[in-house]
């Protein structure tokens, strides 16, 4: 547990001290002891993280290391209560019930106030005795980490492939392939048009893909044989430094060798000055094709610059699991391909072979899908299969409910043995962070889309990112999702407008894994189907996810959950929601796909004074009045309830930062003079952290409007415009709050978002918004504009915006000068068109200089497109045209779209259509992809509201030809590969099919 106890003592016990130095300053023998003790945290989480790194290098934990990190665990579990305990006593104001403001209440607030100090006071010698125990603790801990012998280097069994020469990894009769070696093979041909020069072919995906199976099937081929003069297969990950001690030298030596074998014998691997003229002295004038497994970033910079474009057509083909390193080697005119996890029907050819029954079908199916498609892990289930006799429902069944102990390490099958390399290799090339961030998600069910955003929110509230001097805590979080979708442990479902991902999900195999070594370990406990026991672990637990309310009352009242710090609950949650009043410290509650949650569930929710966290849905209809006692609140997600008003207190929490939902303030609340002024008063002062707000419902009464002027730190607003009476000073007051949203000092580079939603009026009101001219030190400042109504032309203040890069415009008809008047926002990177008709317009030369993107859903297409000449959109990567009455390629042509990297059309098109398209995109010097969106479930937005749809799944089979994106959108538009029963070469984009939020 050692990655994430050392994640809690960086960041947790940071905050510890910065209080405890602020507060204790009166007494200089505690001063001392905090000060102390932060130095013995500091040289046990660095000796946590050498034996890390020894680990990673294949040595070898001894028995006492392992006593050592579980005694480690239970010290991070109490100091933490100690912690949260001392925080929140001396950081929280006291709660003061009434709202009047007359000299009793005043009275009332004072003394409240100086009963407080004194409660601090007396608390400080408890305080005391707890720090000095604690402090005993962390120095016996001290010495005992201290010593602990390292073990000598063992075997280099953790490397992934060091254990087994590259041969052995070639699987017999590969199933799926076919199709994607038909693409790679056309990849090695000329393009019509091009000049013959070098290409790098970059090959990636998670460990156990089959991405060395699958260039190995393209090396052997005889095409690829005959087309080039010399050939070299190499293995880089033997050669990795971490393992070996050798690194490019032993990689040119070997392609040498291949290529050269004469040469090769009389010169060392030392020698790598010798070696690379050699090299490039024998295939300058040569047509070669290098294949090299398992490439490193380190390995390439030093040798890519051997291989130099002879004009001869070389090609090179690299396999990674890192996106980053797949974008940089294919750099240029290279191409990225996206290896994909195998469909339903090949999974089943692979794990069950040719036994086929009803029975098996259904038993095999939960086992299939944690298999995820992971060719590696099919293989693994079949050869254990093999060794039970004949596959049957039962059996599979019975794997499944212990797939995750096989899984960990000396424990599981040896059938598994080559599957649990990849996977702890995965996890082990992680940063302590990002082990601690993949750990906690295991809360979450297999196969379920998790939101991007949530994810981190509930990573930020839990206290695994902590700021440095360079970074904030958000920035360290958003970079460890990224560095996890960056290797493919994370895949992407689901894009937003600017190409960032939106949606994602483990990879299944990946997610048992995560599951299984997280609650083998007591960082999760859970009940669900597949874990019916929570109380096993409960006792030990940070976090605790409830699945379907399998929990009895009796074992709920029997846990201890005091060490509990979220509380996930999935379905009906039964007697599970009586844990909530047992969780004295929890930070996470996320209620939000509870089924069976009624208000009275959150009666005393205000006792969670620790709470940084709470999502809720079921039949919530109001929150209760002690939402006020949650102090250190920072996001409150009410999307998913029947909530349409929120009470003024809850704008006033100090620490709250992101609010979600569709409601107004309480009418009660707004007709209480007093308790405005008072929320005017807190906003004015600065006070408020509020930086979220989607959203809220307004009209001709001033509400959110009034108070969101205040609001200092939004950078994210959702507005529904309610139905206006006539003469009302509504529109004034809506362009008003908008003003000051917008408006930022000349320096500033902000970041904030602003959505319309005018789609009740029965105006333009959104063309009817005016701004006045900003002051020479001010501009008006939004990057992301979404607007939806009856929009006739494009609204005044919308060119007035001076960082808009993403604009989203939804109408029942797209006007000819609205869509006329976009032409001239030159600094657009990404333009979405939503429309039932859509005006015909043109765009000359120079249209969009800047555009990246640019996606038209239209669903009754009258006449053509847009007209594109040549000359227009110079920059544009993306194309997508959900249109489902498209009728063939509508007078667009792509040829001219020099950068062009991706072609998305409507599944619904006609067959003719489809062949139209995917003739053009062949013959596009870039061969962009070609993909198709099938209208599927709503994915949920910040706010509610906002139609974007999703993809399901479609039966064909589906290679990714992906090249190079060298501003990074291919690693979050990866898809997934489905079944390979068709021959067409589209792919079906897959998103979510779930609008869970999660």
């Amino acid at each position: 547990m050692e990655s994430a106890a050392s994640a809690f003592l960086r960041s947790v016990m940071g905050k510890l001290f910065q209080v405890l130095e602020k507060e204790y300053n009166k007494q200089k023998g505690l001063r001392q002891d905090t000060l102390s003790i932060q130095q013995d945290v500091r040289m046990i989480a660095a000796a946590m993280d050498d034996r890390l790194h020894a680990l990673r290098r294949g040595e070898q934990r001894t028995a006492v290391a392992r006593i050592y990190s579980e005694e480690m665990l239970g010290l991070v579990h109490d100091a933490q209560d100690c912690i949260d305990r001392i925080v929140h006593r001396l950081t929280c104001r006291p709660r003061v019930g009434g709202g009047g403001g007359g000299g009793g209440a005043a009275l009332i607030r004072r003394v409240a106030a100086v009963a407080h100090e004194l409660r601090k006071v007396q608390s400080r010698s408890g305080f005391a005795d707890e720090i000095r125990q604690l402090k005993a603790r962390l120095k016996l801990a001290h010495e005992r980490v201290l010593g602990i012998p390292i073990p000598p280097a063992a075997a280099s069994c953790c490397h992934e492939f060091a254990a087994a020469a590259p041969s052995c990894r070639f699987a017999r009769n590969p199933v799926g392939i076919g199709r994607p070696v038909e693409d790679l093979l056309s990849m090695l041909d000329e393009v019509e048009g091009e000049k013959e020069q070098l290409r790098v072919i970059s090959v990636v995906g998670f460990g156990g893909l089959g991405k060395t199976t699958l260039a190995r099937a393209v090396y052997e081929d005889p095409h690829a044989v005959e087309k080039f003069h010399c050939r070299a297969w190499v293995a880089a990950g033997r050669w990795s430094p971490e393992v070996t001690g050798h690194g490019v030298g032993e990689i040119l030596r070997d392609v040498l060798q291949q290529v050269r074998p004469k040469d090769a014998m009389d010169v060392v691997a030392d020698n790598g000055q010798r070696i690379e003229a050699l090299l490039k002295e024998y295939l300058k004038d040569k047509r070669y094709l290098i294949v090299i497994d398992d490439m490193g970033m380190e390995q390439w910079s030093t040798i890519n610059s051997i291989f130099e474009n002879n004009g001869k057509s070389s090609r090179i083909l690299l396999t990674t699991t890192i996106q980053s390193t797949a974008n940089i080697c294919s750099h240029g005119n290279g191409y990225v391909y996206q290896m994909n996890t195998l469909g339903e029907e090949d999974s089943k050819k692979i794990a069950l072979q040719e036994v086929r029954s009803p029975e098996l079908e259904q038993g095999s199916m939960p086992l299939l899908q944690k298999c995820g498609g992971l060719p590696l892990a099919l293989v693994s289930v079949s050869d254990f299969l093999k060794c039970s006799g004949e596959p049957t429902g039962e059996r599979c069944t019975e794997l499944c409910r212990n797939l995750g102990s096989h899984l960990r390490e000396k424990h599981g099958h040896d059938n598994f043995a080559e599957l649990r390399k990849v996977l702890m290799h995965n996890y082990d090339s992680l940063s302590v962070y990002a082990m601690t961030c993949l750990l906690y998600l295991g809360v979450f069910p297999n196969n379920r889309p998790l939101k991007r955003k949530v994810v981190i929110r509930r990573w930020l509230a839990e206290g695994y990112a902590r700021s440095d001097s360079l970074r904030s805590e958000e920035d360290i979080a958003d970079e460890t999702f990224k560095a996890l979708v960056d290797r493919n442990i994370i895949q992407s479902i689901g894009t937003r407008n600017n190409a960032q991902v939106k949606t994602c999900m483990t990879h299944g195999i990946m997610h048992e894994f995560v599951l299984h070594k997280s609650v083998s370990q007591g960082f999760i406990a859970t009940s669900s189907r597949d874990h019916p026991r929570p109380h096993a672990y409960v006792n030990n637990a940070c976090h605790l996810s409830i699945h379907g309310g399998n929990v009895t009352d009796s074992e709920a009242s029997d846990e201890d959950l005091s060490r509990v710090r979220s509380l996930t609950v999935f379905g009906k949650a039964g007697d599970a929601i009586s844990y909530v009043r047992k969780c004295k410290l929890l930070r996470v509650l996320d209620l939000e796909e509870c089924s069976d949650l009624e208000d009275s569930h959150l009666k005393h929710i205000g006792k969670l004074w620790h709470l940084k966290y709470l999502s809720v849905g079921g039949s919530i209809a109001k929150l209760p009045s002690s939402i006020d006692g949650l102090h250190c609140l920072e996001t409150l997600d009410l999307r998913r309830t029947k909530i349409k008003t929120v009470p003024i207190e809850a704008i006033m929490l100090y620490h709250l930062a992101h609010l979600f939902g569709k409601f107004t303030v309480d009418k009660e609340d707004l007709n209480n003079a007093n308790k405005m002024s008072k929320a005017t008063k807190f906003l004015s002062g600065n006070k408020s952290n509020l930086k979220t707000l989607a959203g809220f419902v307004t009209n001709e009464r001033q509400g959110f409007l009034q108070l969101m002027v205040h609001m200092r730190n939004l950078r994210k607003v959702k507005i529904w415009c309610g139905p206006v009476a006539n003469g009302s000073n509504y529109t004034n007051d809506l362009s008003k709050a908008i003003q000051e949203f917008t408006k930022v000092p000349m320096d500033n580079v902000g970041a904030r978002s602003l959505s319309l939603d005018s789609e009740e009026c029965s105006e333009d009101l959104l063309s009817s918004l005016a701004f006045e001219p900003c002051s020479e030190d001010s501009k008006y400042d939004v990057r992301s504009l979404k607007l939806r109504g009856k929009l006739l032309q494009l609204p005044p203040f919308v060119p007035l915006l001076s960082g808009l890069t993403e604009l989203c415009i939804s109408s029942a008809t797209l006007t000819r000068d609205l869509l006329s008047s976009l032409i001239n926002l030159r600094n657009l990177l990404y333009l979405k068109l939503i429309a039932n008709e859509l005006e015909r317009f043109e765009m000359k030369s120079g249209a969009f200089p800047s555009l990246r993107r640019l996606c038209f859903v239209v669903q009754s297409l009258t006449s053509a497109l847009p007209a594109i000449e040549q000359g227009a959109l110079p920059n544009l990567v993306s194309l997508q045209l959900l249109c489902p009455s498209l009728v063939g390629l509508s007078g667009i042509q792509i040829r001219h779209l020099r950068h062009l990297k991706e072609v998305m059309v409507d599944s619904g098109v006609p067959d003719q259509t489809r062949q139209d398209w995917e003739q053009a995109t062949k013959n596009h010097p870039n061969r962009p992809r070609l993909m198709l969106h099938k209208s599927g479930v709503r994915v949920e937005s910040e706010g509610p509201g906002n139609e974007e749809v999703s993809a399901v799944r479609d039966k064909r089979k589906i290679c990714v030809v992906q090249p190079s994106l060298d501003d990074g959108l291919d690693s979050s538009l990866k898809k997934m590969r489905l079944s390979s029963e068709s021959s067409s070469r589209l792919q079906v984009i897959v998103q979510s099919t779930s609008s869970s939020g999660h």
